[in-house]
């Protein structure tokens, strides 16, 4: 397993979790690959993407995927999400109330702007509705998974109820060996691993390996590929030619079951291609971006503005996908609002002024800083606004 910390570059939160080294629970920082918003609210956390985790107290270091934290799935979407956030739940699934003890699933009335209402069936067949209260340090609000029936689906930070024992307790851990473990904290403090007993068909680390290979042995960079797995977590190395092969290899690996997530390290061949150059390979594609950034770094491109043709996003990947880039971060984002009042394309220029609201935008790239200037008067005199933003390049 790849332990390069280099490859994971953004801290993304903290996090209570088992250390195997420590042998008790310590606290971990997380980090990712990409920045993702954790402001539930705004964007879904993609699941099964790899996380650097590395204890505060030892400095161990153990990989987890974004899925198999209870904390950062908020969305019913996803399928993984705190148990009492309902998000996880369907009729005919057996939870614990703290009040009302094991209860069945009866119904979940998802109402829009709101939070889904449960109505749980209790043993005796009586019929109570419960809501459910993200965040609530109300007992009463809250919902656990049953444990061991429903250990297989349960996340880091969900709750538990053990059948068997009677106790209450929280996830802490996961582990992937030679079987699946779940590690659990109990109101008493103490620690326990259980195996889920359901993983009849359970793949190990090696014939994940060899499937890799077999999958990925059609493909122009199998020669080159160093495949490990460790605890069901991938790491691939290779070189490649452009993001195409990329893209290709990484439709590959997501396919195969029982991956946790997986990590990629690629050496793509240098060019002098430039973030300029990236423009203007846009622009000739009929690509317009208002407010447009682009940015090319360590083989790494970051594109940010705002658009208003449908397919725009396909279209920056095809143009993309024949350079030799390792990664693509679009920030951009779609207006229907924007309003194009003019634009020059010409051989030594290209001058595209928009309207977004009450903001007028230049975009695109002319010889010289005097002619930049002189477009923004232009602009001024065609318009009136004082209210622009010059984002022309001057590529002399």
């Amino acid at each position: 397993m790849s332990r390069d910390a280099s490859l994971f570059p953004i801290h993304f939160f903290n996090s209570e979790i088992f250390c195997e080294k420590c042998a008790q629970l310590r606290k971990f920082k997380i980090f990712s690959q990409e920045k993702y918003d954790k402001n539930y609210g705004k964007n879904e956390i993609p699941p099964n993407k790899p996380l650097f985790c590395k204890c505060d107290e030892c400095e161990d270091i153990v990989i987890y995927a974004t899925n198999e934290f209870a904390e950062l799935q908020e969305y019913p979407t996803l399928g993984f999400c705190k148990i009492w956030g309902a998000g996880s739940l369907e009729p005919g699934d057996n939870v614990f109330h703290p009040e009302q003890g094991i209860c069945f699933v009866d119904a979940i009335n998802r109402m829009h702007g709101s939070l889904p209402q449960i109505v749980l069936k209790k043993q005796d067949g009586e019929k109570i509705e419960v809501p459910s209260v993200e965040g609530s340090e109300s007992k009463t609000a809250e919902l656990y998974r049953l444990f061991p029936q429903d250990a297989e689906n349960a996340r880091i930070g969900d709750r538990i109820y053990n059948t068997e024992t009677k106790s209450i307790g929280r996830v802490i851990g996961l582990e992937f060996g030679d079987e699946q473990k779940i590690v659990i904290e109990l109101e008493n403090k103490e620690i326990e691993k259980c195996p889920c007993n359901n993983s009849e068909n359970y793949l190990t680390d090696d014939f994940l390996e060899n499937n890799t290979k077999w999958r990925c042995r059609y493909l122009d960079v199998s020669q080159n590929m160093q495949i490990a797995s460790n605890s069901k977590v991938l790491s691939i190395s290779c070189k490649v030619l452009d993001l195409n092969s990329i893209c290709e290899l990484e439709k590959i690996i997501s396919s195969i079951p029982q991956v946790r997530c997986f990590i990629m390290h690629f050496v793509v061949a240098k060019s002098d291609i430039n973030s300029n150059y990236i423009y203007r390979e846009l622009v000739k594609n009929c690509i317009y971006l208002c407010c447009c950034l682009v940015e090319f770094k360590s083989q790494e491109i970051h594109i940010a503005g705002f658009y208003y043709a449908k397919e725009t996003q396909q279209k920056i990947y095809r143009v993309l996908s024949k350079f030799p880039i390792k990664k693509v971060i679009l920030d951009i984002k779609m207006r229907s609002d924007i309003k194009v009042i003019k634009t020059t394309n010409e051989p030594e220029r290209f001058i595209r002024i928009s309207k977004i609201g009450k903001k007028i935008h230049i975009d695109g790239w002319v010889p010289t800083e005097k002619e930049k200037k002189s477009a923004k008067w232009k602009t001024f005199f065609s318009t009136f606004s004082f209210n622009i933003e010059n984002h022309l390049l001057v590529l002399g």
